[in-house]
Order: C-alpha cells, then sequence, then structure tokens
C-alpha cells in the first residue's frame, strides 16, 4: 500500500455547487467514501455560487453536509479573469491543501484553464463531459477549431505525465444496457469480422424554454454561444464512437456531414414554441423581464442531425450512420418560471425535459440491435434492448430485455465511478468491474475528433451558408 493511501485524500472541485456536482454524483460518492471508512476530503470549492449560501444548501443537503464536515475554502472564478491569473490563485490553494484530485465540473467552456493547470501538475483529473467546449463555437470558425486545438494540447500534457490519471464518468459506459450492447456488437465482430453498416440514433431532448429563460446562465446555457451539441450529445457519440472501435472490420475513415441544424433564433421566429408557452405563463411564480437575446444565443445550435459515412482504406463506403438531436419535440413541463430560476441561485434544471431516444444498429446481414427509451427526466428510467442474429450465426428469433429503473439499477454508476477514480488517485486497487468501465482520456480522442468536428461543421455552415458541409475524419 503507498503511502499516499495513508493520509487523507484533498481533492479541489470545480464547479461544485452544480446539479450533477452537488446534488447527484461527485458530492454524494465523496460522502459514500466517508461512510466507508475512506480519508478524502473536499479542501476546496471553486464556483463563482457561494458554497456556503443558506439559500443555495436549501436545495443540496449533500452539498451542505460536505461544508460542515470539511469546511471548504471557496475559490471564486472572477469574470474576464486571465488565464494566468487564475492559474496563480490555484496555485497557491494548491500549495495550500496538496490538491491529490481536481474534479471539473463546471460549465464546458470552462474546462481548459483546470485540466491543463491540474494535467501539468500531475493531478488526477476526473471531468465531465464535454471535455472541451469554447464560447461561440456554434458559429465562429475560428473559435470551433479551437476546441480540437485545445483537447490535443490537454492530450500532449497528459501523455507527457508518466501514469497520470485523467477520465471522464460517462454514464452509459457503465450502464447495464449499453453495456450489453458493446458485448453482442463485439461478439459478432470478433467472430465473423463483420463491422456496422448501418445505424441511427435519434434523441429527442423535450426542452422548453419560455424566450426569456434563454437568457439564464449556469452549466449548459445558451448564453455562451453553444448549445445543445455541448450537453447530452456527447454520451451518444461516445457510444457511437464506442461501437465502431469494438467492430472495425474494414473501416478506416468516417465522413461527417451536417444535414440539418436550427438555431435558438430559428425557432424563436418561427412562434411554434407560442402554445405551449402561452399555457405556461399563468403558472409562473415570478415574471422573468422580457429581454432582447444576444447574437450568441440566437445562433446557438437547438436542433441539429449529421450522417457518419463509413469508408475503407480506398475511400469506398461500408456504411451510414446518423445522429440527430431535437429540443423541438415533446416537453413533459407543466410549471412555468421559478423563483429559483428567476434568481439564477441553482443550475437550470431543465423543467419538463425528456429522455427519448431511439437507437438503431445493423451488423451487415448478421445482427440488428434496437435501444429505445421513452421518459421525462426525474422519472425511473426504462431501457428496452431488443436483439436479433441471423440463425446461421446462432439467432434464435428476436429476443428482447427491459432494463427498469435503468440508472439507478445498474451495476455500475456515475457514483461509483467517482469514488473508484479517487480510490485509484489514492494509489489503491478499485474492483475491476468498475475500472472497466471508466473512460479514460487516451480512450476518448475519436469521440472527441467527432464532437470537434460537429461544431467545426456547424459554424461553418453559419459563416459560409454551405448546405451539407463535411469532414474526413482518420480512425486511427
Amino acid at each position: 500500500m503507498s503511502s499516499r493511501s495513508l493520509r487523507t485524500i484533498s481533492v479541489l472541485l470545480v464547479g461544485g455547487c452544480g446539479h450533477w456536482a452537488a446534488a447527484e454524483n461527485h458530492v454524494p460518492a465523496i460522502l459514500t467514501l466517508k461512510e466507508q471508512g475512506f480519508l478524502v476530503r473536499v479542501a476546496a470549492i471553486c464556483d463563482f455560487r457561494d458554497p456556503y449560501d443558506q439559500a443555495l444548501l436549501g436545495h443540496m443537503p449533500h452539498l451542505r453536509s460536505i461544508v460542515t464536515q470539511d469546511r471548504p475554502v471557496w475559490i471564486r472564478p472572477q469574470q474576464g479573469e486571465p488565464t494566468d491569473a487564475l492559474e496563480r490563485r490555484l496555485q497557491q490553494a494548491h500549495r495550500e491543501h496538496h490538491f491529490d484530485v481536481v474534479i471539473v465540473a463546471c460549465d464546458p467552456v470552462a474546462h481548459f484553464p483546470y485540466l491543463k493547470w491540474a494535467t501539468d501538475q500531475g493531478i488526477a483529473v476526473l471531468c465531465d463531459k464535454p471535455i472541451i467546449c469554447v464560447e461561440d463555437a456554434a458559429f465562429n470558425p475560428d473559435r470551433a477549431a479551437e476546441i480540437r486545438r485545445q483537447f490535443d494540447a490537454l492530450l500532449h500534457a497528459h501523455r507527457a505525465q508518466p501514469d497520470h490519471l485523467f477520465a471522464v464518468p460517462l454514464r452509459r459506459r457503465a450502464n447495464d444496457a449499453f453495456v450489453r450492447v458493446g458485448e453482442l456488437i463485439q461478439d459478432v465482430h470478433d467472430t465473423h469480422q463483420q463491422s456496422l453498416t448501418m445505424g441511427h440514433i435519434n434523441v429527442s431532448g423535450g426542452n422548453f424554454r419560455l424566450p426569456e429563460e434563454y437568457a439564464l446562465g449556469n452549466a449548459h446555457g445558451y448564453t455562451h454561444g453553444v448549445g445543445a451539441l455541448a450537453f447530452s450529445s456527447y454520451h451518444y457519440l461516445d457510444e457511437l464512437t464506442r461501437y465502431l472501435l469494438l467492430a472495425p472490420g474494414q473501416i478506416t475513415a468516417l465522413r461527417l456531414t451536417l444535414q440539418y441544424v436550427r438555431r435558438v433564433g430559428d425557432h424563436l421566429a418561427t412562434g411554434l414554441n407560442d402554445v405551449l408557452g402561452t399555457l405556461l405563463h399563468p403558472r409562473s411564480e415570478v415574471e422573468l423581464p422580457a429581454v432582447e437575446l444576444s447574437d450568441r444565443i440566437a445562433r446557438a445550435e437547438m436542433d441539429f442531425a449529421f450522417t457518419v459515412e463509413l469508408l475503407n482504406s480506398r475511400q469506398q463506403s461500408l456504411g451510414v450512420l446518423t445522429y440527430s438531436f431535437t429540443s423541438n419535440s415533446c416537453s413533459n413541463r407543466s410549471v412555468g418560471a421559478l423563483t429559483r430560476d428567476a434568481e439564477d441561485a441553482v443550475a437550470y434544471r431543465e423543467k419538463g425535459r425528456m429522455s427519448q431516444y431511439v437507437i438503431d444498429l445493423h451488423q451487415g446481414n448478421l445482427q440488428h440491435l434496437r435501444v429505445t427509451k421513452n421518459d421525462a427526466v426525474g422519472e425511473a428510467y426504462s431501457i428496452r434492448l431488443e436483439h436479433r442474429r441471423n440463425p446461421l450465426v446462432g439467432g434464435e428469433g428476436r429476443r428482447e430485455h427491459v432494463y427498469n429503473n435503468a440508472h439507478d439499477s445498474s451495476a455500475v454508476t456515475p457514483r461509483d465511478i467517482t469514488a473508484a477514480f479517487i480510490t485509484m488517485a489514492a494509489g489503491r486497487t478499485p474492483e475491476a468491474t468498475i475500472t472497466d468501465k471508466i473512460a479514460f482520456l487516451d480512450g476518448q480522442v475519436l469521440t472527441h475528433r467527432v464532437f470537434a468536428a460537429m461544431y467545426e461543421l456547424i459554424a461553418s455552415h453559419h459563416h459560409d451558408a454551405r448546405s451539407c458541409p463535411s469532414v474526413l475524419i482518420d480512425m486511427s
């Protein structure tokens, strides 16, 4: 056992007052470790919100427990603060608290300075998705290209640090249903070398906002000139690339094409939101002030669709995958603006957001898989997996399995991943059943290439008005 595992592990929690970090995942995971007798302490919370604000703590009992037990120092980022000034403050805090782990859970457009600083120091990093995002990437090609440049710089810094730990807690990497899909795909590929040849991933977010709510900030807001792609899409892109890498066959490159994009301004200009908006306004606790939305909000992507053509070494097409996301879909929202949203005190929780998708995958003529989900966010999610193989390769007709309470009842959860990562940073070895479901930085290269290229295409569409811009991505 290393000497590190015998002392208290010190954690810097960036974005520690957000809903995901403080209520759902990182803070609860740390509290569980404490209950198990593991020596871990949140030494500092870096957030523009005050972690000792009683109004905030009233919504977040787990955060209240952490600040009561650990009394972490509050590091408050300054608006427009130069990167070097922020790094000096982080370095000073590091000298005082000797951070072993940095957990980055703030707005994605603010990730890079924290990630690069921690990596340069050799501190273990756990970063929420997407790893890198950049303001105004939805309409400015130079800013969109910066996503790829920053990721490459981060990857280079990580690889320059021997044995540096850097991981991303991706729920679907550990979810039982998605794990099973990967196993089925890999089984057919390993036996018959059959790659994926066709697939559709259609996600309906059901994200409805009143027009004035687009001006609210906090994590995954539209106020930074990026939109829905920077929210949950990274999960599905990661699954798409993971399946491709499990069953590559002759695939050596991907041709990514933007087929459709609809921006916030396009949505509001149509008046399509008027019916639900009319129903919601009388149910509001507060009346948000009417605001003229900025150009960066209006230009942020809201709905989009891409095709991913699968190519061999001779640039021949082996098949095609599609990924589409729409917010302009069914919403379960039944309340108007709430006081806590108007005060911008806690992360905007996307009232009425849905979690609906259809994932349809084919491995040539040998196998077909379909994954479906149709829930409102906050319900006990149910995922249905349908599976059929050709009889000549062991198929016995259609098989079906429903994973009830699919996220919370999964064998490995994001909380387990956070706890296991902190355990690894302490020099201990967690259970292999958890570590083999952790997405480490080196395994995120292809996913992030696709993510960055999507923003480059969305920005090119706005800048050049090309109807279907495309880009080639090497699989290697």
